[in-house]
């Protein structure tokens, strides 16, 4: 994954790949994917891109910055779990998370490096590739449920002033997801 990918994903060209895996190898993935709160397929692309960097076969610029937007995402689940442990879950979960990483000097800092620009500002797609990966993972990290539409699809709230523009209210999160 290089800085390129990162720069694709933000216009949704993210490139695709289909292997076939032997049952046994997918279920150990599959079972440490859920070890580490990831889905399968978020599971395989982190350990190919933590192998590419290992082996240094992307620029250390690029890996740095892949780092960077995980250690960042990272942070935020974290500040989500711990929301959700001390008992102050609510649909606003990913917006509440968000903001306790805001009060942190150094996650700012941070996110400010990673999308290159004042982080309140609206269109820069690195700011999106960034917000729906922590949206996600949040999701992912909790166990959350969203919150769904009359027509059943994921319901959106919208905010202003804020560094997200929307996130996806969740109604439930599952408590074993967010044990210390």
């Amino acid at each position: 994954m290089t800085s390129d990918l990162v720069e694709a994903r933000a216009d949704n060209r993210a490139v695709k790949l289909s292997l076939p895996l032997a049952q046994n190898i997918h279920d150990a993935l599959k079972q440490d994917a859920a070890r580490n709160q990831r889905e399968v397929t978020e599971h395989i692309q982190r350990i190919l891109a933590e192998y590419a960097i290992d082996k240094k076969l992307i620029p250390q610029e690029d890996a740095a910055r892949l780092q960077l937007m995980w250690r960042l995402v990272e942070r935020a689940v974290e500040a989500a779990q711990r929301i959700c442990r001390d008992g102050g879950f609510s649909p606003a979960i990913t917006l509440n998370a968000i903001r306790a990483c805001m009060e942190k000097p150094d996650w700012v800092a941070g996110y400010r490096e990673f999308v290159q620009d004042d982080i309140y500002k609206n269109g820069n797609p690195l700011k999106g590739v960034i917000n729906r990966e922590i949206g996600f993972r949040i999701r992912a990290g909790i166990g959350g449920k969203v919150v769904k539409t009359a027509d059943g699809k994921a319901a959106t709230a919208k905010v202003l002033g804020e560094i997200i523009q929307s996130y996806t209210p969740m109604d439930a999160f599952d408590p074993k997801a967010v044990q210390a």
